[in-house]
């Protein structure tokens, strides 16, 4: 027959002095056929990854992955009934629950670690639960996406409890099954199962649970290796009523083997075709759990040497169901009764059997415990060198990041409450001071103030500009308007005309020179959102005939052709009617702006307080207080509006008598315009020709509505001093009823309103919230395990200080999601 090509991994080719020069595995013994048949399996196994490996599990034992940072591990999967328990009996030397169906009902962590100079074997089993059993929850079927593990629900960390400590390996089998028994009834105390104390039976509240039953075992000689033995994957429930323990057993394999640092250990039993196994099945679906899995063939004693046996040498050749670490084939003894030195004497002796030697003697490195012990030493510490600069980088990312959190959950204080408060109580006079007087240097917050004042102020300046009333200059009766004479070469032709441009409406296409402004009214735009948004425009388009309607109803008999004053001052205090508004949203943008810059000072300053009384009494007193002010500056704005509303005045003569002037020379060029096109319009002609319009407006009649003109000049002329009086008194009045009291006497009011006297009102005002005090406790506790976690990093330089030795830059990525997150992922 010819044999298969050689396709191992190149870790594991050649013979055992290969694996002797490879720094990565063990010294000392550099070929298999000089083991002695007594010898102590673990004595093949690395003593350079001894130190290494004993911390990885003290990070797993401080509960280091509850952060999210994945650690290396070994974990054993396979079907039920492939050998799996055996072949953990092989590589820890205890014995192990066995049973003719699933005999691993929970996830089972073995950790290895040699014992202190002078201690015997020993070995405690503890329950560590990270799931709690919610039997509402329980279902016929698992839906892999929203419920993973059907009635079990994820816990904030883990609870960790002793079951019992051994020191007879004889006793082992027994504390595992009813440790076992202990988690699959998570609603009764455990206690009740420990071996040796009245038992209260066997009956179990599920079946499978995703709680570990842990196993710290510590021996003379023994070196430190972690792994994990996982329940079968089942393809089929005996009950009906059981069947989402197919998927609920399915997504936990799933969760362990897809973190990106599990090594996974498969095992296929020879007495079955390798396309058969579900555990297979998942690893193939998994991304890169084949490159990080080893297979173990297992039960090689019970096929019939009559079989074909071509599949398998397939299979260790790497030339069907390739996985990235290769095979191992061990056989052991299914008597639990046999002891380990006796079992691997007799493995040896079975592969050294002629079948064995003669027709795979190129797999010889790949039989036996002993062999596959090394070979997952090596493997486990390859893991550990690529991960170790991820993992020191997440914990000392994760301990930053608790620290900022920390620095806003400071333990409250314990004494001199009086004193703290009042210190507290003084800066926040000093940043409201520095506030309201404007400058820089008293924080972050406190010269943001004026700046954001200023851009209202002017904003509401903009908007009194920009809603100023305006005058429509066109009239019906323009129509009838005929230039009052034509020169014979300015003779009109009703015909055919230059093509025109879109009309617009009347009275929109007077253009007259803007009287002068402080504002620019070019756009509606405004510095500031959500204020003056909707005063976009005019507030009032006034027609000439109600001007003339005003005139009338203000007229005196017996004086011709005069415009009575009180006429004017009907158009003037309509003018500013719409102020109103204006005022109540500057008001309201004011005080809001207020409350919202003391807010800042003050989370500022009591930022370590922000979830006690004290805080909660300072933003009510803040509140309060500038919501008083707010109906005092209301109220002086109102009563200003009022004033401009019921008696226009002015002393600025001068100033209106050239506002005036101005006003009335713009409107005087626009009513002539519209008096032009209009004449145009109705002629059929062009009403954008400006030479004829130029011309029309040379020959115009007098107007008839000249005195209204008049009067809406003299109005506009009103309305620019009248609203820059407006603006400047409205913003005096928020420095006097707003500004001035809570720079100087907003503190008097907050010492006044705390009635803090007494250092029992102290205490209380600095009561901490519950729900802050709980999460303090829990960040403190995930920082005391990230501390130790950092010393011992520390120790790994300190050690490396000096060697000439660098990291593995094969690290890997960020650590794996969360179960409940993951499942979603991988599916």
């Amino acid at each position: 027959m010819t044999e298969p090509k050689d396709e191992y991994p190149a870790s594991f080719t050649g013979n055992m002095d290969h694996w002797a020069d490879n720094s990565l595995f063990v010294e000392g013994h550099s070929n298999t056929t000089s083991l002695p048949q007594e010898a102590n399996g673990f004595d093949v196994m690395t003593l350079d990854m001894t130190d290494l490996v004993r911390k990885i599990q003290e990070l797993s034992h401080l509960g280091i992955e509850d952060n999210k940072i994945a650690l290396p591990k070994i974990c054993v999967v396979g079907d039920q009934s492939t050998g799996k328990s055996s072949l953990i009996e092989g590589i820890s030397e205890i014995q192990v629950p066995r049973s003719a169906g699933t005999c691993t009902r929970c996830p089972m962590e073995i950790n290895l670690s040699e014992s202190q100079p002078g201690e015997a074997w020993k070995c405690v089993v503890y329950l560590s639960r990270r799931y709690w059993y919610d039997p509402n929850k329980r279902m016929r079927v698992v839906q892999r996406k929203a419920q993973t593990l059907g009635p079990w629900v994820p816990m904030d960390g883990r609870d960790e409890e002793v079951f019992v400590t051994l020191t007879d390996k004889s006793q082992v089998k027994d504390a595992i099954k009813w440790a076992q028994i202990a988690v699959l009834n998570p609603n009764r105390d455990s206690q009740i199962y420990v071996p040796g104390r009245k038992q209260q039976g066997t009956d179990e509240s599920t079946t499978v649970s995703p709680n570990v039953v842990r196993l710290d075992i510590s021996a003379p000689g023994f070196p430190a290796l972690s792994f994990y033995d996982l329940p079968g994957v089942i393809s089929q429930a005996e009950h009906d009523d059981e069947k989402y323990l197919v998927s609920l057993v399915e997504n936990l394999v799933r969760y362990y083997v897809s973190q990106p640092n599990c090594i996974v250990l498969l095992t296929l039993t020879m007495t079955d075709d390798a396309t058969n196994s579900s555990a297979a099945r998942l690893i193939r679906d998994i991304k890169s759990a084949k490159e990080r899995t080893l297979g173990v063939l297992t039960k090689p004693d019970r096929i019939s040497r009559m079989e074909s046996f071509d599949q398998w040498k397939e299979i260790l050749a790497g030339q069907k169901f390739k996985l990235g670490h290769g095979y191992f084939v061990v056989r052991n003894n299914g008597d639990p009764t046999v002891d380990h030195a006796k079992a691997r004497m007799e493995e040896e002796a079975f592969f050294s059997d002629p079948f064995w030697v003669g027709l795979h003697s190129q797999h010889q490195d790949r039989f036996g415990i002993r062999r596959l012990q090394t070979a997952l030493s090596a493997i486990l510490m390859d893991q550990i060198q690529k991960c170790l600069p991820s993992i020191i980088a997440q914990i000392n990312e994760k301990a930053s990041s608790i620290d900022a959190e920390l620095k806003t959950l400071p333990d409250p204080p314990t004494e001199n409450y009086q004193r703290i408060l009042t210190e507290k109580v003084v800066t926040l006079g000093m940043r409201f001071r520095g506030v309201f007087d404007g400058g820089s240097g008293n924080g972050s917050s406190s010269n943001l103030f004026q700046k954001y004042w200023n851009r209202l102020a002017m904003d509401f300046q903009k908007a009194l500009a920009i809603t100023k009333p305006t005058l429509i200059t066109a009239t019906a009766s323009d129509v009838d308007i005929k230039p009052q004479r034509m020169d014979s070469d300015c003779e009109m032709i009703l015909g055919p005309s230059t093509p025109r441009s879109k009309r617009k409406a009347p009275g929109t296409d007077a253009r007259p020179p803007e009287p002068q402004s402080p504002v620019a009214v070019n756009s509606p735009s405004y510095a500031t959102k959500d204020v003056f948004d909707k005063w976009n425009g005019p507030s009032r388009k006034i027609t000439l005939n109600e001007i003339r309607d005003i005139k009338e109803e203000s007229h005196r008999a017996g004086i011709p052709n005069q415009i009575d004053p009180s006429a004017i001052e009907t158009l003037n205090r309509a003018s500013v009617k719409h102020w109103d508004g204006l005022v109540n949203a500057f008001v309201s943008a004011t005080c809001n702006l207020v409350l919202r810059v003391l807010g800042m000072n003050l989370d500022e300053v009591i930022a370590q307080y922000h979830q006690t009384g004290l805080y909660r009494e300072l933003r009510r007193v803040i509140s309060e207080f500038v919501n008083q002010l707010r109906g005092a500056f209301l109220d002086d704005a109102m009563a200003h509006y009022k004033i401009e509303c019921e008696k226009p005045f002015t002393m600025a003569q001068l100033l209106h008598k050239e506002a005036q002037g101005n006003a009335l020379r713009g409107l005087i060029v626009g009513r002539n315009r519209s008096r032009a096109r209009t004449y145009l319009r109705s002629a059929a002609l062009d009403a954008n020709d400006e030479s004829r319009i130029a011309e029309i407006i040379k020959n115009l009649a007098p107007d008839t509505y000249s005195q209204e003109v008049e009067m809406m000049a003299s109005s506009r002329a009103y309305y620019e001093i009248a609203s820059s009086r407006f603006l400047d008194v409205i913003c005096q009045s928020a420095y006097a009823k707003v500004f001035s009291k809570c720079r100087d006497e907003l503190v008097h009011v907050i010492n006044s309103q705390l009635n803090a006297d007494s250092n029992d009102r102290c205490m209380e005002l600095m009561a901490e919230d519950p729900e802050r005090q709980r999460r303090r406790i829990t960040l403190l506790g995930e920082r005391a395990k990230l501390s130790k976690a950092q010393q011992w990093i520390d120790s790994i330089r300190r050690k490396e200080d000096g060697e000439d030795t660098e990291m593995s830059e094969n690290t890997v990525g960020d650590s794996f999601s969360p179960l409940t997150e993951w499942i979603d992922e991988s599916i």
